[in-house]
């Protein structure tokens, strides 16, 4: 039976309980950050306590200390035997007195769920979401539990047979995935959606672009419209599970000649190459 960590203690997945005053569960007053263990080492694990870390100060949460956080990490990935794995790390503002109201949490749930990773998956079909990114929102550069735009737009792209949906902002520039970050390859240049157009800063994201740079692909972060993909040689999404995962089609608006396209093959290569170096993984 899977085990969770739960503020501290080690439980069964089926009785694990969260306060029904629980500010991440009542408002969605919680950051969560999703990683991705390889023989049991979280690859890129600071930077994601980092991105953990200014969302709860955004929130006025004191963040746990790294080194319980990590405990809570391994202990987990032990209890359930698992060395490649996905993790969620969850951390809410805590039990509240049932109303709207940060300064009335007792201090933060913490929350850790460990699963085997994923098989690699097929190239993405894409649907452009009718939602729309608020670039301007708040906690931009954070994960929150607030997750229900995301939500809606999965829902509408699996409705209509596609894997993943892509974002626009208000001023109808591509924004993001809903559980990724985009790279468009143009006139042999990778490009991305830059922070201001509110996507994610995705750790995967960082990761290709430092990529790109060793590799010595030239890089640049400008806004993209659908027209500029329809123009694409290449698509890939980029998550923390996934590393990059090719784009196969976006319905209506764009579908390559070959899948997965030369370049996103060689960042894949060396993408791998990044995590085996830093997960101490055997090649």
């Amino acid at each position: 039976m899977p085990l969770v960590w739960l503020d501290g203690v080690l439980v069964s997945r089926e009785d694990a309980r969260v306060s029904v005053d629980d500010l991440g569960f009542l408002y969605g007053a919680a950051c969560f950050e999703t990683m991705r263990s390889f023989d049991a080492v979280v690859f890129r694990l600071d930077r994601h306590f980092d991105r953990l870390e200014a969302g709860l100060a955004a929130l006025g949460v004191p963040a746990p200390p790294r080194d319980e956080l990590r405990a809570a990490l391994e202990a987990t990935l032990g209890a359930n035997g698992l060395r490649d794995a996905r993790l969620r790390l969850t951390v809410s503002a805590g039990r509240g007195a049932g109303r709207p109201d940060l300064r009335a949490a007792q201090g933060p749930t913490v929350l850790v769920v460990a699963e085997p990773a994923p098989d690699p998956a097929a190239p993405a079909r894409l649907a452009v979401a009718s939602t729309r990114v608020d670039e301007r929102r708040a906690l931009a550069f954070a994960k929150t539990a607030n997750y229900l735009l995301s939500l809606l737009a999965l829902d509408e792209a699996r409705r209509a047979g596609c894997d993943e949906a892509l974002l626009l902002n208000r001023r109808d520039h591509v924004a993001e995935g809903a559980t990724s970050n985009l790279f468009a390859v143009l006139d042999s240049r990778l490009v991305t959606p830059p922070l201001s157009d509110g996507p994610l800063p995705g750790v995967a994201r960082e990761v290709v672009l430092e990529c790109a740079a060793r590799l010595g692909i030239a890089t640049e972060e400008r806004s993209l419209g659908l027209e500029d993909l329809s123009a694409a040689d290449e698509l890939f999404l980029t998550n923390s599970v996934i590393g990059l995962r090719a784009v196969s089609d976006v319905a209506g608006h764009w579908r390559p000649a070959t899948v997965p396209g030369p370049l996103t093959i060689v960042l894949q290569d060396e993408y791998g190459r990044v995590v085996r170096r830093e997960c101490a993984a055997e090649e």
